[in-house]
């Protein structure tokens, strides 16, 4: 087993002169060519990425196929692909933390894939709306034990110094496959039907996980402690994690990010609606969601980028101001896109909304692998996708039922979702007044990367 401290000096977390410390710079290219094990994760969560952008659109078509156009059905889709993340949640980081990261990546793809395949039956099962929302929420259940472990390996995978541009990386690679794979969806669940992207999606899952197998990981300390009933159900692991969180105000503050941005979380619902009723390209809804959800990945893989060159210092100060900027930014264009009535208007809209949110949603990340040691990480980050989950569902219910009527005011609830952003910007800002930042405070004690030293997992 490795020592914590192998790779890195001191508290400090100063690089040493281990094999991953030496990369030759903080480049894309260069992390990818550097380091194997992330960049086999990387391949392999752009898999499945793309597969599950594929499917979703073709869920759309299962939807419509089984009930008509229903936006209670879509809202009630939509928070099933979010809800299970936040119940699964504190079990899955406990899982985290507790077995093999890779072990867990690898059966949450091989369970995926035999739930996408059960979505084929769907038309001739009894009930065909009940079947899809169990399988897709059984789908999402995998997905909150896969996106712990994945989050909780990066820091095990390259050295500190590079973990920003490793999630910027992973955010540019996310809008890429988000823009492909929704205009893929488009097209193949136009030609082929759905049937085919749901096919395409469970293979990927295939691939995800023989690429994961191949990943190694080094071996991480298991906490010592007494064998009782709570350590064997996990409830030990989580009140430690509650504790951890609890016990550190700026923990938690980075934790409310991505829930405040989770105020927005109904946008996936307002822009299938808009493409659907506002936006149809050639009469066909399919084209206008596919073109208003390209925009959106755009914006998602441009934002890192820019945030990035805005906070290279990476100062407390300076991503304080960095995080409000981007929620007020998001704010405004996407009032812009309550207002513009061309579809192009609206995607350059919905691109420039998108820069602010993707910094929101990697820095968040960043901060947090930075400020949280190894052995409460998963549960950390499995708490930080669950909050985040949990408002996304909430927007969402909210405005499917505003949206209920067919003669809503999507602009509305545009211009409302726009206008709420700005209270978690208000939040950030009296909370980092209250409990500043401390970027470097928790980092003694992180696995480091793997070097020809290290135990394997």
């Amino acid at each position: 087993m490795a020592p914590a401290a192998a790779g890195w000096r001191g508290a400090g977390g100063a690089l040493s002169e281990h094999p991953a410390g030496r990369a030759g710079g903080s480049g894309y290219l260069a992390i990818l060519r550097e380091h194997r094990g992330f960049r086999l994760l990387f391949s392999a969560r752009v898999i499945s990425l793309a597969g599950d952008w594929m499917a979703l659109l073709a869920l759309f078509a299962l939807l419509r196929e089984v009930r008509g156009s229903d936006p209670r059905a879509l809202a009630g889709l939509l928070i099933l692909k979010l809800l299970p993340l936040f119940l699964a949640g504190p079990i899955a980081g406990v899982v985290a933390d507790r077995f093999s990261r890779r072990a867990v990546m690898i059966a949450s793809d091989l369970a995926r894939t035999a739930l996408v395949l059960a979505l084929l039956a769907a038309p001739v099962v009894p009930w065909p709306l009940a079947y899809v929302y169990t399988l897709v929420a059984l789908q999402v259940v995998g997905s909150a034990f896969f996106e712990p472990a994945r989050s909780a390996a990066i820091p095990q995978l390259v050295p500190e110094r590079h973990l920003t541009a490793a999630n910027a990386l992973g955010a540019i690679a996310w809008s890429a496959v988000f823009a492909a794979g929704s205009l893929a969806g488009g097209v193949v669940t136009d030609r082929l039907g759905w049937r085919a992207a749901l096919a395409i999606d469970a293979a990927t899952y295939v691939v995800s996980a023989l690429l994961v197998y191949r990943i190694e990981l080094p071996r991480r300390r298991r906490a010592a402690g007494p064998i009782d009933w709570r350590t064997v159900t996990g409830l030990r692991d989580l009140a430690e994690g509650i504790g951890f969180i609890v016990s550190r105000p700026s923990v938690a503050t980075v934790l409310l990010l991505k829930s405040g941005w989770g105020i927005a979380g109904a946008i996936t619902l307002l822009l299938t609606l808009f493409g659907e009723r506002v936006y149809p390209i050639a009469g066909r809804p399919d084209l206008g969601i596919a073109l208003l959800y390209f925009a959106r990945a755009v914006g998602t893989g441009i934002g890192p980028v820019i945030a990035r060159r805005l906070a290279a210092a990476e100062t407390p100060e300076r991503l304080r101001r960095l995080i409000a900027g981007a929620f007020l930014w998001a704010a405004f264009w996407y009032s812009v896109f309550a207002s513009v009535r061309s579809p192009w208007a609206a995607a350059l809209a919905v691109t420039a909304a998108h820069f602010g949110g993707s910094a929101i949603w990697v820095y968040s990340t960043v901060m947090l692998q930075k400020m949280v040691p190894d052995r409460f990480l998963g549960r950390v980050m499995s708490t930080d996708l669950g909050l985040a989950t949990m408002a996304i569902s909430a927007a969402t219910f909210v405005y499917g039922r505003l949206a209920e009527s067919a003669a809503a005011d999507l602009r509305l609830l545009a211009r409302i979702l726009a206008l709420s952003l700005v209270v978690p910007c208000l939040v950030w800002l009296a909370a980092t007044s209250r409990w500043p930042l401390d970027l470097g405070r928790e980092r003694a004690g992180r696995t480091s990367p793997l070097g020809s030293g290290a135990a394997r997992e």
